[in-house]
């Protein structure tokens, strides 16, 4: 037997390309599959990378693992066959169009270049780097069938989610409620957390404490403290901590409630008497006056509500709760059955029902409500205040955190199946299964499952205007409504052409074309919900 002479000197890279070469020209990983075809069954579906830029070295060691159990699993006696995927939607996609076209403001992306064009290019975008993943795929020895790959842009993938969700909508599991979000109403653009962090600036905002007078009383009040005068048209109750300390005090010719820690930061060397102290319990239920009556507001509005988020470590103690402005004010709304009251639209400027303020962007509202405040003699102390505030990493105008309407699945139906499901699954390690992961099921909260995006999945949800609803599953379901769709591609046809669609038949209640809602998901491994502003197509 001849031996062939070995280098003493190990060359890596060369020895690892003949052997790609020699798995490429035997079509080794083929005939690994074709070999095991008959055995049981494990299945693998790539958790698809988003392919609009080029790959690093983190994709390397994440394509490793992904590598690693499905050979593991056909030594083992297996057949595993590995299907790759391309994530082809979501807020990445956007926003390198939008850098290349200088445009942010989504009207302006719809009057100036048009959504078609729009999602042609994020659709052109997707494509771009593909072959240099499939390069790396390749060069590091990752074996997946990227000849067949699905892409979550395909009509045929979106009508795989669209089935998915009329079975989840047929359950009666979505329904649609409030989520607070942070927006930027210069753009008219919903943020994600990321994006949020980028914009955090230290500012000096007013702070105000503020008098909410006890129901049936002209001296007795609640002290208060807000950083965001212009939220108080939308005030709706008042939160305390259940189990913190609370003192009535004599103060000139008024009676003042603040929480005994914060007595001193707010009163200071003001001659004071205790007269009372109870506990944040006592107050619950208890009625005070509303500051302003410019914007109607239905229910059991203006009590003291008890909350956890309350604490002694600044303010007074007492917190100012309006539902449609922030994620714990909305929480505590909803709780108590209290409606959502926008004093600000979707621009950021101040609706025409609040007469003062009427037309003022919603920052530039504060000296005018503080004065207000003042005249009507419920302005107790104003200041500045130094903190960190969110501005939009994109316009550098101040951000808002708006209620706006969400699509939600009702995952908590299910979380005690999940939960016990989660105890079979082998992790490792396995502290994930009743630490991060199991804290996480315990907790869950329904899945928020729309946002306002151009390029994503569309929500095959469909109304007539009048609060009627129809989950579409699939193309031939919308035609069989609508009439034949024309050729092309789902995100073209659902905003574009359907003006040109037959009226729906009667059964879909007079659906108009309006499309509310669309998602970007990926199978089984994870819902990126990415969401365009809704749209109504006349009929």
């Amino acid at each position: 037997m001849v031996f062939q002479r070995t280098s003493s000197r190990y060359d890596g890279p060369t020895l690892e390309a003949d052997v790609l070469d020699f798995w490429r020209e035997n079509q080794v990983f083929e005939k690994t599959l074709a070999n095991s075809e008959g055995r049981p069954l494990f299945t693998f579906n790539e958790g698809p990378p988003t392919a609009n830029g080029r790959p690093g070295i983190h994709h390397v060691l994440a394509r490793t693992f992904k590598d690693i159990y499905p050979r593991y699993k056909t030594m083992r006696g297996f057949h595993a066959p590995r299907k790759g995927g391309w994530d082809t939607h979501g807020l990445p996609v956007e926003h390198e169009i939008e850098k290349e076209l200088g445009i942010f403001d989504k009207q302006e992306i719809e009057t100036q270049i048009g959504i078609e064009e729009f999602t042609r290019r994020c659709r052109e975008s997707v494509m771009r780097y593909i072959g240099d993943w499939e390069k790396m795929t390749e060069r590091m020895g990752f074996w997946v069938d990227l000849d067949q790959a699905y892409y979550t842009l395909d009509n045929q993938y979106i009508e795989s989610v669209w089935h998915l969700l009329k079975i989840i909508w047929d359950k009666g599991l979505i329904y649609q409620d409030y989520k607070v979000v942070p927006y930027d109403p210069r753009i008219g653009a919903t943020l994600s957390s990321h994006e949020v962090a980028q914009g955090y600036r230290e500012v000096e905002d007013p702070s105000v404490t503020v008098r909410f007078k006890l129901t049936g009383t002209d001296n007795t009040a609640f002290l208060v403290w807000t950083t965001t005068p212009w939220t108080l048209p939308s005030n709706l109750a008042l939160a305390v901590g259940a189990d913190i300390d609370y003192v009535y005090v004599e103060n000139d010719d008024e009676i003042l409630i603040v929480a005994a820690a914060r007595l001193q930061s707010t009163l200071g060397d003001a001659d004071h008497k205790i007269i009372n102290t109870v506990k944040g319990r006592d107050l619950v239920g208890l009625s005070y006056q509303r500051l302003f009556d410019y914007l109607t507001a239905e229910g059991d509005i203006c009590r003291v509500h008890a909350a956890d988020f309350v604490s002694t470590e600044d303010g007074t103690g007492i917190v100012h709760v309006a539902p449609a402005y922030g994620v714990d004010d909305l929480e505590l709304g909803q709780r108590n059955n209290l409606p959502v009251v926008h004093g600000v639209g979707l621009d950021g400027y101040f609706k025409s029902e609040v007469t003062p303020v009427a037309g003022l962007f919603f920052k530039d509202a504060d000296p005018v409500i503080i004065d207000l405040l003042e005249k009507q003699g419920l302005l107790f102390r104003q200041e500045k205040y130094l903190h960190n505030y969110p501005f939009g990493w994109r316009t550098g105008d101040p951000l808002i955190y708006y209620a706006k309407n969400a699509w939600y699945i009702r995952t908590t139906s299910v979380q005690d199946r999940m939960v016990s499901l989660n105890q079979t699954i082998n992790w490792v390690p396995p502290t994930i299964r009743d630490g991060r992961f199991g804290n996480w099921l315990e907790h869950n909260v329904d899945w928020a499952l729309s946002r306002e995006r151009f390029w994503g999945t569309p929500l095959p949800l469909w109304t007539n205007g009048e609060g009627d609803f129809v989950c579409i599953g699939s193309v031939a379901e919308l035609e069989a409504l609508c009439g034949r769709m024309p050729n092309g591609t789902i995100h073209s046809r659902t905003k574009r052409r359907l003006a040109g669609i037959s009226q729906p038949n009667t059964s879909a209640k007079r659906l108009t074309r309006r499309a509310v809602g669309s998602t970007a998901c990926t199978p089984l491994q994870r819902w990126s919900p990415t969401v365009w502003p809704t749209a109504t197509v006349s009929a």
